[in-house]
Order: C-alpha cells, then structure tokens, then sequence
C-alpha cells in the first residue's frame, strides 16, 4: 500500500523522538546531580521536552543566600567583589591584627552554632519531603494499579461477561482497607465507568502533589547542600584563625590570606559549574528543537488521509473478505458487519478486533478468508504478495464440510489465476477426492506411516 511508507515514516519518527526524550533525560539528570551537589536550585527544565520550552524565558539557576534564593549570576557577582576588596586590602601582620582575628573568630563560632540548628531544621524538612514524595508515590502506584484493575473489569464487560465485576474486591478500592464476609456494600454501587472517571480525577490530583513534593524535596536538598557548604567554610576559618593566634606577631595574618584563597576557589568553582550546567541547557536547547521538528512533521504525517489507491484496496479486501465469510457460513456475526480497520488493516466489529465474540470454528474461517483477501488484492492491484499460500490441517475446530469445499473452490479459482495453494490435510482421500471434483488440482497421496520428507539417498 502506498500507506506502508508512511507508516514507516512515522515510526521512524516516533523512534527519533522517543531517543531524544531518553536523551533529554540524561542530561536532565546530569544538570540535577552536579547542581544538586553545589547546592544550586535549577528552576524551569521540565522532565520532558515540550513545545512551549525556551530555556531563555524559563531557565534560572539559583542559589541560597541566607536571606532567600538568588540567582547564581548575582551570587558569584557578589564574591567576585568580595575578593576584589580582599586583594587590595593589605596584609597585616598577627600582632596588629589580633584583636581584629579574636572578634572575627567569635563571630564564626557563633555562626557555627546558630548554623548547627538551622542545618539540623533543614535536614529535618528534606527527610520529611522525601518521605511525603515516596507516600505519594506509593499513592500513585496503588491508583493505577487499580485503574487498570477497573478498566479489564469494563472491557471484560463489554465482552459479555456475566459476573458482577463492581464489587468483586477484598479490599476497599479507594481507601484499602479490607472488606470482610458479611460486610455491608451498598445497594447502589458506582457504575465502572464513575469508578474509572473517579480514579483518574484521582490520578491528576496525586500527580500534580508529587510533583510540588518532589520540587519540595529538590528545594531542601539545594538548601542542605549549601548549609553544609557554608558550615565546611565556618570551620576552615576557624581553623586558619586559631592557627594565627598562636603563629608568631612578626608574621603576616594567614587567616586574612586563608580567607582569599577560599573566595578565590569558590568564584572559580562556581563559575565552572555554571558554565558546564550552560553547556548542558544549551544541548537541551538543541534537542527541544529537533524534539519538535519531529512533532511536527508527526503530527502533519497523521493527518494525511489515505490515498485514493488504498482506500480502493481496503475497499476491495472488506469485499473478498465479507463474501468469503458469507461462502463459508459465518454465523456469529453477520458477515456484512465486518470491517476493515484503516489502521492496523485487520477485520474488526463495531471498532473492536475480532476475538472472544467469535466461535472458534469462525475463527477458522475469518482466517481462510483473511488470507485469500489478501492475495487477491495483493494480484488484482500488483501489489507484493508472493502468491503462495500454505495450509497445515486447514479444517481445524470441526469445520463443517461445507466450509472446507468452498474453501477448495476458492483456492482452486486462485489456482486458475496464477496463485499457489498448498493443502496439507489428513481428510480421507475419497471424501476429498468427492469435494475436488471438477476442480483445477493435483493431489500427491502419502500413505500411513511414510514420511513427507526424507533425507535424500546419496
């Protein structure tokens, strides 16, 4: 069908999307861990690509100062200038700097203590986040499991199935709690498609919870992160400026020069995580776009109609289908209300392929006819069907007789238009011979016992 390379146009696509969301994954993943680790809060990065992402509309990369968050831009700005005036203040030796170290070491330990309580807080909220992100989770789990438990119930309903499917739970649906023999249930249950509706109302509400939880986590995280940061920091001074209160008077304040060190290392740390996490948007920037390219082109591939070729050919195969049904006594459905699905080319009823609603002997029969359909269609329009069909015990499920020679005669017209068909049966030879009579055949008998194939005699 002129449809085919279409079809495989889209799956192409549909593969080329699906990489670049395992893709965009990744280096999403790859932003989280190294700002994560530097306590940076990396704001508007969504976990899938979308059409409506522009990272320079909704990208922020923030940091805690202590007041509140900041963007980085303006954090390292700030101890840009902090160390500019570090390195033009002069070095003062330990003797005319002591005063200035003792008041400054008694402020870092104050700092210490109060940052001890606030870091224990935080840690406290982020355990308290996580554990509220897995409850909601394990929430999420419990509904879809039972969303999906509910959705078989509706379809093993619409298929007929006589059982009262509403209320065959041990265990109340909504809250889990377990129902016991005798228990009470209404009179007026919920019909499974309120349930389903219910359910899925449920859904949206949790998911949209788990995401504020999981941005909660994340937010406490970056906070910890940068309280343990700054802590490391508090103790590094305190360390250099014991150790110059007790270094000789002549010599220059180490602590001053400890201290410029650090601001200098941290500038350059964060300046190179800001410029790796850059790198990682500016990919994600580049798959976003190819990301919608393909959306696009998908999306413009889907709503293409079929050509009037193919709807000449799917027209054509509903119509040797239905009159072979009708040929060979299909009763279960009737054979005019058959179709043919434009989308996966199958028979279908009602919208729904042909299956539990089928006896298995029309089964037998939507078969034989399905694949004559196709070899008529594939010759009548020159398509690539190789023109050979192969048939092992073809008359399976008690077929009744009738059935199978109108089958023989449909292969026996095919036959006469340049096909092949091949029968292997186990019919009795005169019962067969009697339904091939007046038919176009050659019939090859192997008697009981002998094998079909044999290894070949050198």
């Amino acid at each position: 069908m002129d449809a085919m390379d279409m079809v495989l146009e889209v799956q192409r696509i549909e593969s080329a999307i699906s990489l670049l969301e395992a893709d965009w994954k990744s280096v999403h993943r790859s932003i989280s861990d190294v700002a994560s680790r530097a306590g940076i809060l990396v704001r508007g990065i969504p976990k899938k690509p979308s059409t409506t992402w522009r990272r320079e509309d909704l990208v922020g990369l923030e940091v805690d100062s202590g007041s509140g968050w900041i963007s980085l831009d303006d954090e390292i700005d700030r101890l840009a200038i902090e160390l500019d005036a570090q390195e033009v203040r002069p070095v003062a030796s330990v003797g005319e700097a002591a005063t200035e170290i003792e008041g400054a070491l008694s402020r870092n330990q104050e700092r210490v203590t109060q940052l001890s309580m606030v870091l224990a807080s935080a840690i406290e909220d982020w355990e308290q986040a996580n554990k509220q992100r897995q409850s909601l989770e394990l929430r999420i789990e419990a509904l879809e499991e039972d969303l999906r438990k509910h959705k078989d119930a509706l379809l093993l309903q619409r298929l007929g199935s006589p059982d009262d499917l509403g209320t065959a739970y041990e265990n109340c649906p909504t809250c889990g709690q377990s129902l016991p023999d005798g228990f009470e249930i209404t009179d007026y249950p919920l019909a499974i498609e309120d349930n389903i509706a219910h359910l899925e109302r449920e859904l949206a509400t949790f998911r949209s919870m788990a995401l504020d939880a999981a941005r909660t986590a994340e937010i406490s995280q970056a906070r910890v992160y940068r309280l343990r940061e700054e802590m490391e920091g508090l103790r590094a001074a305190i360390r250099s400026q014991k150790d110059a209160l007790v270094s000789p008077n002549s010599l220059p304040d180490s602590s001053l020069l400890a201290e410029r060190l650090r601001l200098e290392e941290k500038v350059k740390a964060l300046r190179s995580i800001r410029d790796s996490i850059e790198s990682s948007i500016d990919e994600l920037d580049s798959l976003a776009a190819t990301w919608r390219r393909n959306k696009e082109e998908l999306a413009a591939l889907k709503g293409r109609d079929l050509t009037a070729s193919d709807e000449a050919k799917i027209s054509a195969l509903r119509s040797s289908l239905v009159s072979q049904l009708d040929a060979y006594g299909f009763r279960s459905l009737v054979p005019q209300s058959i179709d043919i699905s434009k989308k996966t080319y199958r028979p279908i009823h009602e919208g729904f392929d042909l299956g539990f609603d089928l006896s298995a002997s029309d089964m037998i029969r939507v078969i034989w006819a399905y694949l004559f359909s196709f070899m008529e269609v594939s010759r009548e329009f020159r398509g690539h069907h190789p023109q050979i069909l192969i048939f092992d015990e073809p008359r399976q499920q008690e077929a009744a007789r009738a059935s199978f020679q109108q089958l023989l005669g449909r292969a026996a017209v095919n036959g006469a238009a340049g096909s092949q068909i091949i029968f292997a049966t186990s019919e009795e030879e005169d019962d067969l011979a009697s339904m091939l009579a007046g038919l176009p055949h050659q019939i090859r008998s192997i008697p009981r016992g002998e094998k079909l194939i044999k290894p070949r005699s050198l």
